[in-house]
């Protein structure tokens, strides 16, 4: 797959860093979903050694489950890779990691989008490059509202009205199920911040702020849900059913998941969907996420690791990035993404106003480095536990209470 214009990559070369002198082969360590994500990639690469005929690359896929593991790997080894995707800086690898600031000056972490910006960041460092930036929200299957005679939920619409709504559509249109939800904590926390939860404060000194009744009454809310309109045992575990294939083949009428959709979305459905409008609780919200690049400052090619996360990071390089993969460009200088298909540019400017829209501590609470620190296990744990019976809500929001506060004592 050709991925970028050799115009749009004339103009960005003129922009590159210095060609290095000695042949290199860059090591990368990358997460993608299925084959085609993978040669699109492999195109991207293809592109830059064009430019640069001295580097190469070693690319190395790791499902995206297992990169808290292989971080934790590289630092027990002393053996890393020159550059990695990631959603979060591992403590482990924090020290390891090439500061951006140094770099590419202070200001450069300035033109990505901010709360995606602010999680790049370590002090006065910055450890990270922002490469996309991603929005949790609602899919719908159109066909099925069409066969149903129902008309598509409007924007500013709650999710208290659009519940029955989805119910009544699954079952005049013939679809199994109203909803399915990935089983992720950034997906229902996304949730909570529609009711006005969040966990850390959004400003420094960095506190638990965390409301615990507020927090009970919701996720007894959203317990509710699974149980009323997504497949038994989806969020409990017991189900091998999959949130995506299942909106895929039509089992569902509607998926909450995310921008990062779009692409897969625009190249498989065979059917009409829309991105949006997502309900709201007490407030509208989205969630702040993406990916980064990292480069470790262990590399024997460190000056071709610098040189190729700046390039990939460039304005130009995120919208034609953006533009294949179905993401947003975490650079905020990227001019307008092209889509080819009307519905998937329709799609980006929805979640990219989702974001917009979204209070600021949607994007703080991603921001801060406590919340990689074990505090994503104990999100997804108060739902899963207490779907399976395992413990009551009032003791799943304590336990989320508890890991919060330990991630704060431990980043002391």
């Amino acid at each position: 797959m050709n991925f970028i214009k050799h115009t749009t990559l004339a103009l960005v070369a003129a922009a590159a860093l210095a060609t290095p002198v000695i042949a290199s082969e860059l090591q990368l360590g990358w997460y993608v979903d299925g084959d085609e994500q993978e040669q699109a990639l492999r195109g991207l690469l293809n592109e830059y050694t064009k430019l640069h005929p001295e580097t190469t690359f070693d690319l190395q896929i790791t499902p995206y489950d297992g990169m808290s593991e292989k971080f934790r790997q590289y630092a027990a080894s002393g053996i890393m890779p020159d550059v990695s995707l990631t959603s979060s800086m591992e403590p482990v690898v924090r020290p390891f990691l090439v500061d951006w600031a140094e770099v590419n000056g202070k200001e450069w972490i300035d033109q990505f989008v901010k709360g995606w910006a602010d999680g790049a960041k370590l002090g006065d460092k910055v450890i990270a490059a922002p490469l996309d930036v991603t929005a949790v929200g609602i899919f719908y299957n159109a066909d099925a509202f069409a066969k149903a005679g129902v008309p598509l939920p409007q924007p500013g619409v709650s999710w208290d009205e659009v519940l029955p709504v989805l119910k009544d559509v699954s079952e005049k249109a013939g679809v199994r199920f109203p909803l399915v939800w990935d089983v992720s904590a950034h997906r229902y926390l996304t949730y909570q911040f529609q009711y006005g939860n969040h966990i850390y404060s959004e400003d420094a000194p960095i506190k638990v702020a965390m409301d615990d009744a507020s927090w009970v009454t919701v996720l007894k809310q959203f317990v509710k849900i699974t149980e009323d309109y997504m497949p038994p045992g989806l969020w409990s575990g017991s189900s091998s059913d999959k949130p995506y294939d299942m909106f895929i083949n039509q089992q569902a009428v509607a998926y909450m998941s995310g921008s990062w959709q779009i692409g897969s979305f625009n190249d498989n459905a065979t059917f009409k969907w829309q991105a949006g409008p997502t309900p709201k609780g007490t407030v509208s919200s989205s969630n702040v996420g993406g990916n980064y690049l990292v480069a470790f400052n262990t590399s024997k090619h460190l000056d071709e690791a610098k040189s190729f996360v700046t390039w990939i990071t460039s304005p130009d390089v995120q919208a034609e990035y953006a533009k294949v993969f179905g993401l947003l460009p975490a650079n905020k200088l990227a001019p307008a993404v092209a889509y080819s298909s009307p519905d998937a540019a329709a799609a980006v400017k929805g979640f990219q106003a989702d974001l917009e829209n979204s209070p600021r501590y949607a994007a703080t609470d991603q921001a801060w480095p406590e919340m990689q620190a074990g505090v994503w296990d104990a999100v997804k744990n108060s739902v899963t536990q207490v779907v399976a019976g395992q413990v009551t809500p009032e003791e799943a929001i304590a336990s989320l209470r508890a890991a919060a506060e330990a991630a704060i004592t431990a980043g002391q």
